[in-house]
């Protein structure tokens, strides 16, 4: 069946924070702990702008694409997007998912995908359950079930199958299967990861991805995984060039792979939300734009 794409849900309230001038961009360490040189990244943001982020920052690839409804999937790779590099979140009813029930019509949507293309099921499917999911989805046992039978149905094709966390992923060891192909987070300015004074901590941020981070290590047995920042932002236009400078310093160097901004207009300061319309000032795009040229893959 298939429906129209559409954006996130409301999201989770913030308070204000400050931001501060560009810092540079470190160089991913290596299997030995020494950097490659140099180190890639995919910028880009949520379907419903990406079009608009794209005419403003050329070299921005990936889109998230989310298929909300339960049972409800295109039967073949979303199209229109050409050179994109695509994440595509759907909610496949466990039951009828892990009964096989499902398998021609995902196999289906999986042999359609174009290079580069990730799959997720249920993102954010944790033990505070944001996104308030039905009891039967948000448990652990139907969480790590389904990602491994997602794992499965992408082997051999050009989809990389992974899971999207929301908060502390080291909170969230039993809801991830081993050995997936990639590890993300859906991450934006929370309250704990401000300094007292209200302003945005670099060293908070740092130690939240560490700790994700080696939770993804456990889960993988790899030292190091494919990251991805799957949703991000701030609804504070002049705090949003520091947070995603220091996204691209982390992510540069512990093999992250993809950035994805997420813009909302209905998901701003003002209604209690994480991110806010696009477009943000012209200084944040002339960062983002810098940030996704330099790194580009």
């Amino acid at each position: 069946m298939i429906t129209e794409i559409t954006d996130r849900p409301g999201r989770r309230s913030v308070l204000q924070v400050s931001g501060i001038a560009l810092a540079g961009a470190l160089a991913r360490p290596g299997p030995k702990g020494t950097p490659p040189s140099p180190p890639r990244l995919a910028f880009g943001a949520n379907h419903g702008v990406y079009e608009k982020f794209r005419a403003a920052i050329p070299v921005g690839r990936a889109v998230r694409i989310y298929y909300d409804e339960e049972n409800v999937f295109p039967q073949a790779w979303p199209a229109g997007l050409p050179g994109a590099w695509p994440t595509l979140s759907i909610r496949p009813n466990p039951d009828d998912l892990l009964s096989g029930r499902l398998d021609d019509e995902l196999k289906g949507l999986i042999s359609t995908a174009p290079h580069h293309a990730d799959l997720t099921f249920w993102h954010e499917n944790t033990s505070g359950n944001p996104l308030g999911y039905p009891s039967y989805v948000n448990n652990p046992r139907a969480a790590v079930r389904m990602q491994a039978y997602g794992h499965r149905l992408c082997r051999g094709s050009r989809v990389a199958f992974g899971v999207i966390t929301c908060g502390p992923a080291g909170q969230q060891l039993d809801w991830m299967a081993p050995g997936l192909d990639w590890w993300g987070d859906d991450l934006y300015a929370f309250r704990r990861l401000l300094n007292r004074d209200g302003t945005l901590s670099q060293a908070k941020i740092f130690e939240r991805l560490d700790q994700n981070q080696a939770a993804w290590r456990r889960m993988s047995g790899r030292r190091w995984p494919a990251i991805r920042i799957c949703e991000s932002n701030s609804p504070l236009d002049w705090q949003r060039r520091h947070w995603f400078t220091w996204l691209t310093q982390w992510m540069t160097a512990n093999n992250g792979h993809r950035i994805i901004t997420y813009w909302n207009a209905d998901h701003g300061v003002r209604q209690g939300g994480l991110s806010g319309p696009w477009p943000p000032s012209e200084p944040v795009i002339e960062n983002l734009r810098r940030l996704a040229e330099k790194y580009r893959l």
